[in-house]
């Protein structure tokens, strides 16, 4: 858990909006420094549908300090991969690899498990803070980032000490922040998505073989459609996740992902993979599959504005690849712990929003735009020379409790100088992760490897999941 400060005087009252994961990890992080956090959810009942979530070493590392493990979320790790790549003309080419848990350890929840476990840590009483109250049923349709106030659809308002903005992809607070009407955008690839009981595969002889073995994963590839197949809940359920190209993307841009999904569809999607896939899709019920259109958008210019700031997909938007969506909002919370600390005087709060802002945003699009250039680059054969010791070290081995923690040192040795001379940081904080030292074991990355290949050609992208190299490629 986060500790906290030796500053014990004073709290905060901070407004969350959104409750769903980035939302509910902000509140632990900042109820962990002793603050009044209240939470702002326009939905009636918490929404607990959903599917699969890679979780990589970073987000666990992130769930860790906000109090909660591996157990607590159910998370299966991943020991080994069968790969089918299926060509035109019928020819099958089976790989199959053990996946070393020190290279790659790789973990697989649920989205209700995910968020179970932490509504349950919301609603436990912590000594570490106040109880956090939990509003539903709350739309926020304006802000006012100078008062700190949220107006709400039903005529109410609220207003504290910080807003949190973290009410997702189609966020309302970005709009209240410089630059934060730049359009989002969705890529011609699509994803079903569903959560199928091992029993019921257990049942069929066709579809036994995918829960034959616990903490097994199965990976399909025939042209630009992939299925990943891997297990959760303890190995008591199995994710499905089934790409595709969109060919009427243009037609569907209001479609949501909480919008009825069509098996039929799917199944004629999927017509020329093998037949266990078929068979595997039969036993989707319909209530529980989902048909997400997946969006990105540019960076913003800055993630702040007065007294709130943004986070999770608020923030900075990005397709759900190498595990990184949800973990880039599990490190927005912990920063926001570590900025927020407990006692911090109100007249710095815009100015360390700022700081937050700037160390955030950094990290974020260097994911996000290494994530999304390694996708592109997977399609297009360019990631011959991919370099996975340095995207293990700066992605994967990210500790952002202590990076802004180091940043905030920083920050405060320069507002006051005197009261730093002795108290140097440890570890100096790198402006360019390119250039910071590496251990001898690990290659220095290329400052191109952290950019995206740009998009330019009208062509989608037609390939997540590799069929060639490291597992990381296909989550």
């Amino acid at each position: 858990m986060i500790a906290p400060p030796i500053v014990t005087s004073g709290a905060l009252t901070v407004l969350i909006a959104g409750g769903s994961i980035g939302g509910l990890a902000t509140a632990l992080a900042l109820r962990a420094q002793g603050h009044h956090v209240k939470i702002y959810e326009q939905a009636f009942t918490p929404e607990t549908k959903g599917a699969g979530i890679t979780v990589f070493p970073n987000a666990l590392s992130a769930l860790k300090m906000l109090g909660i493990d591996s157990q607590a979320v159910k998370a299966t790790r991943v020991k080994h991969i069968t790969r089918v790549t299926t060509e035109d003309d019928g020819e099958t080419d089976v790989a199959e690899s053990d996946i070393d848990e020190k290279a790659w350890p790789w973990h697989h929840t649920t989205y209700p498990d995910l968020f179970v476990a932490m509504w349950e840590a919301v609603h436990v009483p912590s000594k570490s803070g106040p109880q956090i109250e939990v509003n539903t049923s709350k739309s926020v349709f304006r802000v006012d980032t100078t008062k700190g106030t949220l107006y709400f659809s039903d005529g109410s308002e609220a207003t504290g000490d910080v807003i949190i903005g973290a009410d997702g992809v189609h966020s309302v607070c970005r709009s209240y922040v410089p630059g934060g009407s730049i359009p989002r955008f969705r890529i011609k690839r699509h994803v079903f998505r569903a959560l199928i009981p091992r029993e019921t595969l257990a049942k069929d002889p066709r579809t036994a073989k995918y829960v034959e073995h616990d903490s097994h994963a199965y990976c399909y590839n025939h042209n630009d459609k992939s299925l990943l197949i891997t297990p959760a809940t303890n190995n008591q359920k199995v994710c499905v996740k089934f790409l595709y190209e969109d060919r009427m993307a243009f037609k569907n841009l209001s479609k949501d992902w909480r919008d009825p999904s069509s098996k039929t569809k799917l199944m004629r999607l999927a017509q020329d993979l093998p037949e266990e896939c078929i068979a595997l899709f039969e036993k989707i019920c319909d209530r529980d599959l989902q048909d997400q259109p997946i969006w990105d958008m540019d960076p913003l210019t800055t993630f702040t504005s007065h007294r709130m700031a943004l986070m999770g997909d608020a923030a900075h938007p990005m397709p759900p690849y190498c595990g990184q969506r949800i973990a880039m909002a599990l490190e927005d919370a912990l920063a926001l712990g570590v900025i927020l600390e407990r006692g911090v005087p109100v007249d710095e709060l815009e100015d360390r929003l700022r700081l937050y802002s700037t160390t955030r945003k950094q990290r974020a699009v260097a994911v996000q735009q290494t994530t999304r250039g390694l996708s592109e680059a997977d399609m297009r054969n360019f990631a011959t020379d991919f370099d996975t010791a340095s995207f293990h070290t700066y992605i994967l081995g990210h500790n952002e409790q202590q990076h802004m923690g180091q940043a905030l040192n920083l920050w405060k040795r320069s507002r006051n100088p005197e009261d730093y001379q002795l108290r140097r940081p440890q570890v100096q904080v790198w402006a360019d992760p390119a250039e910071a030292p590496r251990p001898r074991s690990a290659r220095s990355p290329s400052p191109r490897k952290w950019l995206s290949i740009s998009r330019k050609t009208s062509q989608a992208w037609s390939r997540v999941f590799s069929s060639k190299g490291s597992p990381v490629m296909a989550t």
